[in-house]
């Protein structure tokens, strides 16, 4: 898994003499991940680039340990009782002087006899200051060397459990550990399948650690002979009964499907009700590249996953405060009727077209297909909007600042941005937010996320938010912005904090 072949950077607070960030050292490289065979040697050098002071810098064996819930976490470990520390050979103090990077090199050496499997050692890499009544910051590095020692082996893996759980909104949650019964670490992935008692699809969903939830994962390394907890919850199980559940686990090129019978009561869960079920999307959005004069039919599909039959009544809108030259609403038109009954547990669909005008100018074009649900006494029960996006030539990716805050609030830094699209085609954004104290060092580098999900079209602006540290900003403090579509960045703003109060 990318996140934990990269940087295990910990912070650590503690007393120390005024040395600041200046005068850390940084370490590289951050891991290393080899294969080799029984009785082979290998050497790796780590480079430690130094700060604006001479330091020793101690070097300690620690152990890559796994919980629950898949998070990763180090033990320091005794040279005595670690079975595979003899295997490592390294310094354990080294001088860095001021403006020289220091090479320190690790030998492994990889007896004849050694089993088959993965083996994982941290190198904790820790400048050494003495410490005097002041507050600052130390960085320490740990490294992973992550060794294969390849040869036959059979790599397994089990489900312990499973069970049918409420969350916290008493929503059925599947729930369930996967042991990793081999001598490899293992990457692993879950899909569910959950199904009627006749075997009909009710639903797919993914099963995911918290690991994965909170670093935004689709998969899951679990070291050997470690167990991980993974859970899901569908969207659309209707009611208490019984299912079937398929889940399909896959890891290191292979998949393994499970087979389940579950049964849901009634007591202690909550359902999904009417509303939600009454109609289900296949998809909520669409884009298309097209030519003036051009002509495009597609279908929007959807189901009825309730126990009753509803209307579908099918329209068309712009996105709110849309440019008028930047809609398609005129050029959209329905082929189906406008108005359909669709009976319990049934899919229909609704099929759109498109015509181009043959003057139509280059860029994006935007509008929204929207469903009103309605019951057999017609009180609408839900509404269902579907993005359409329309490219003519090239459209442009562009953003403005708008404007930025910080406050806090119950101890707790806020910033904001807004930033509006100036260019041709929707975005998606999130920012970077780097923090920069009055030396010029970086405090830290956090997220903001827009406080709506809906397409940001051209004109239109968008609030970005995020948790920052609480800075006594009588202080200089100054930012560095970075602005993101979807991965991909934009733009780049620098500042100064000043708060609302």
């Amino acid at each position: 898994m990318s996140t934990t072949k990269n940087v295990f950077l910990i912070i650590i607070f503690s007393v120390l003499f005024f040395l600041i960030s200046f005068s850390q050292i940084s370490v590289t490289p951050l891991s290393v991940e080899k294969y080799v065979r029984p009785g082979e040697t290998i050497t790796e050098t780590f480079y430690i680039l130094p700060g604006n002071t001479t330091q020793q810098v101690s070097i300690a064996l620690f152990q890559l340990v796994q919980d629950f819930s898949g998070n990763f976490n180090y033990e320091e470990v005794d040279p005595d009782s670690f079975l595979y520390s003899s295997w490592i050979q390294y310094d354990n103090l080294v001088t860095v002087p001021a403006g020289t990077t220091t090479a320190t090199e690790v030998k492994i050496n990889i007896p004849m006899n050694a089993p088959f499997g993965t083996y994982n050692f941290i190198l904790m890499f820790t400048p050494r200051v003495e410490t005097s009544g002041q507050l600052g910051i130390i960085i320490r590095y740990a490294i992973r060397l992550t060794i294969h020692v390849e040869g036959i082996t059979i790599t397994q893996i089990r489900i312990d459990d499973l069970e049918v759980v409420p969350n916290e909104e008493r929503r059925p949650t599947v729930v369930t550990s996967i042991l990793n019964d081999s001598s490899f670490d293992l990457i692993v992935s879950i899909e569910a399948v959950l199904r009627d008692q006749k075997g009909k699809i009710i639903e797919r969903f993914p099963l995911k650690t918290q690991y994965m939830e909170r670093n935004n994962l689709s998969a899951q390394r679990i070291l050997k002979g470690n167990k991980v907890m993974f859970y899901g919850t569908p969207k659309y199980l209707l009611s208490p009964g019984d299912y079937k559940l398929n889940l399909f686990v896959n890891y290191s090129d292979r998949q393994k499907v499970f087979t389940f019978n579950i049964t849901v009561p009634a007591e202690g869960f909550s359902f999904a009700p009417l509303e939600e079920l009454a109609l289900v999307l296949d998809q909520n959005e669409f884009s298309f590249t097209l030519y003036p004069g051009a002509v495009k039919s597609f279908v929007v599909g959807f189901q009825n996953l309730s126990n009753k039959n509803v209307t579908v009544k099918i329209g068309a809108k712009d996105f709110p405060g849309l440019d008028k030259k930047y809609s398609l609403i005129s050029w959209l038109t329905s082929r189906s009727t406008e108005t359909m009954v669709v009976y319990p547990q049934r899919p229909a669909r609704a099929i759109m077209s498109i015509s181009v005008p043959k003057d139509a100018q280059e860029g994006g074009y935007y509008g929204k297909i929207v469903l009103n649900v309605y019951d057999e006494l017609e009180n609408l029960l839900t509404q269902k909007e579907v993005n359409i996006e329309l490219i003519i030539g090239k459209v442009e990716y562009d953003v403005e600042l708008v404007s930025t805050n910080y406050e806090v609030v119950e101890g707790i830094g806020i910033f904001s941005a807004v930033v509006k699209n100036i260019g041709s085609g929707y975005l998606i954004p999130k920012g970077s937010l780097s923090i920069i104290n009055s030396k010029g060092v970086s405090i830290g580098v956090y997220d903001l996320v827009p406080s709506s999900e809906e397409w940001v079209v051209p004109e239109k602006e968008v609030l970005l938010l995020g948790e920052v540290p609480d800075l006594d900003i009588s202080q200089d403090y100054s930012y560095i912005l970075t602005i993101y579509n979807k991965e991909n960045k934009l733009k780049t703003f620098e500042g100064t904090f000043f708060n609302s109060k």
